[in-house]
């Protein structure tokens, strides 16, 4: 019989290669059973890759069952690290080298989609499975007997516990305490070379079907791979004043789109000067019919005046329909330093707090971002949305069938369910959920949670024409939203009211 270890590779700052992988030459040298490692290797850095992969093959390890990736390997230091090349999920469960596998040994610096299908594998045929974590990312699913959590600063060092990893494998019988004599040495490639040709043709007849799109016919035709497509039917009927169906209202957004580029450019980043500042609550407005009534003076403003910031209410309750707003009871102006949050919602049954930052809205485009964004939390968040028990807008309280109900069950079903709420994971567990599902996602932000990646994906649909030649989850989401006419027609107005607007205030 044979084991499969899967584990990832990364370049430390002395410009070695560590990681995951290294247990599998550990394996290899302490047993006479065959050792087949899933990795991917760099196909961009050929030096280190070469040099890799004879030390594996003469320590015993068959590195056939890899595979090689156009990226650079993984970046670790001392206290961060990039996943590059890891990210990429590249287990083929019809290889026929895992007939012959009997137990499997994994560890979470690989992508987490990976991890997830070699995890499934190994489970629908009864393999004898172990899981080593530094903390990259929760493992999915795992029974405590069979996770050994080497430490949980979220870095793979692995290479740290070389050891304890030892230990492990010995006490579970997987391999022999001593080092195994004259064992064999997986064949080079000029002894495969008969091998090596099909190989080659094989390879060839894959690169052709990844240009012709085969990429996602091998996806598809993997069972445990979950397939993200929108149909969005361009025909549908929209019940506006301006157009008609999905495809003419989607043109006259993109009018709009370009005609409010004359203004300000939706696309554009300032410079962000990150600083941690206690959140400080400055005035707090009561709204009345939309607009601004009495105040509350908490701080004094640390910049600018209240007309500007009061401008941005008024922005607020023009771009957007009052149909929609009409529980906000509240407009606050906070901080809690540049580059933190920007701004929030606060939906309870008492009414709807609208806060903005005050450091993070002064430039035009951030600041329609941001409105955008937080109008896409009241519009798929509204409180009777949510079971009458519940008294905010929590995931575990909505209904079925709602707005956010149908976005975390179509997008975010493939996710374990420890990975539903993000916001108060560290921030190494947050960036490895994010790296590892890099596709998924435009910015680290919104893989906090479902109802941030709603917004983020409503601004998107808001402020960019459909990324309509895309199959990245990330893309898809926008792309669904094209399914829904209420959604389009929506789409028209924001930017309808954003060019008047913008066409009244340059007058």
């Amino acid at each position: 019989m044979a084991i499969l270890i899967a584990g990832g590779i990364y370049e430390n700052k002395e410009s070695h290669l560590t990681g995951g992988h290294l247990i599998s030459a550990l394996a290899a040298r302490h047993t006479y059973e065959d050792v087949y490692l899933h990795t991917n290797f760099s196909s961009e850095e050929t030096e280190l890759t070469a040099t890799l992969k004879d030390s594996l093959r003469n320590a015993g390890v068959s590195h056939r069952s890899a595979q090689s990736v156009s990226a650079p390997y993984g970046i670790i230091g001392d206290e961060v690290f990039t996943v590059n090349s890891n990210v990429y999920d590249t287990f083929n469960q019809k290889a026929k080298y895992l007939k012959a596998i009997d137990t499997v040994i994994l560890t979470t610096d690989i992508g987490e989609r990976d991890f997830r299908y070699i995890l499934n594998y190994a489970r629908r045929n009864g393999l004898q499975t172990l899981v080593f974590t530094c903390g990259e990312y929760l493992p999915w699913s795992v029974d405590d007997k069979n996770l050994v959590m080497l430490e949980e600063t979220g870095i793979p060092n692995y290479h740290d516990h070389i050891n304890e990893i030892k230990e492990t494998l010995v006490s579970r019988g997987i391999i022999s305490s001593t080092p195994a004599k004259n064992r064999d040495i997986p064949e080079t490639a000029a002894q495969q070379s008969g091998r090596t040709v099909i190989q080659l043709l094989l390879i060839a007849a894959v690169l052709v079907l990844l240009f012709t799109g085969g990429f996602k016919l091998l996806e598809f035709i993997s069972s445990d791979r979950v397939s993200f497509e929108a149909e969005v039917d361009w025909s549908l009927e929209v019940e506006h004043d301006d157009c008609d169906t999905v495809e003419t209202c989607t043109a006259l957004g993109d009018r709009y789109l370009s005609e409010l580029k004359e203004y300000v450019d939706l696309q554009d980043e300032p410079h962000i000067f990150f600083e941690n500042r206690t959140r400080t609550t400055y005035i707090d407005y009561q709204i009345k019919d939309f607009k601004i009534a009495d105040k509350e003076v908490e701080n004094s403003l640390p910049l600018g005046d209240e007309e500007t910031f009061m401008s941005i209410w008024n922005t607020f309750q023009a771009v957007f329909p009052h149909r929609y707003l009409e529980d906000i009871n509240e407009y606050r102006l906070f901080s809690d330093g540049e580059g933190n949050t920007a701004a929030y919602v606060s939906i309870t049954r008492d009414g709807t707090v609208f806060a903005i930052d005050v450091r993070d809205n002064l430039h035009k485009a951030t600041q329609y971002r941001n409105l955008i964004h937080e109008f896409g939390h009241i519009y798929s968040l509204p409180i009777d949305d949510f079971d009458e028990a519940c008294d905010s807008t929590d995931i575990s309280c909505a209904k079925e069938d709602t707005i956010i109900d149908k976005h975390a069950d179509r997008f975010w079903s493939q996710y374990d369910e420890s990975w539903l709420e993000n916001s108060h994971k560290s921030q190494f567990q947050l960036e490895g959920f994010y790296n590892n599902n890099v596709t998924d996602f435009y910015v680290p932000y919104q893989a906090t949670n479902v109802k941030e990646d709603y917004a983020i994906t409503f601004m998107k649909f808001i402020t960019e024409k459909i990324p309509a030649n895309s199959s990245q989850l990330r893309d898809v989401k926008v792309q669904s939203m094209y399914e829904d006419a209420e959604l389009v027609a929506l789409r028209v107005d924001i930017l309808k009211s954003l060019v008047q607007l913008d066409k009244e205030r340059a007058t």
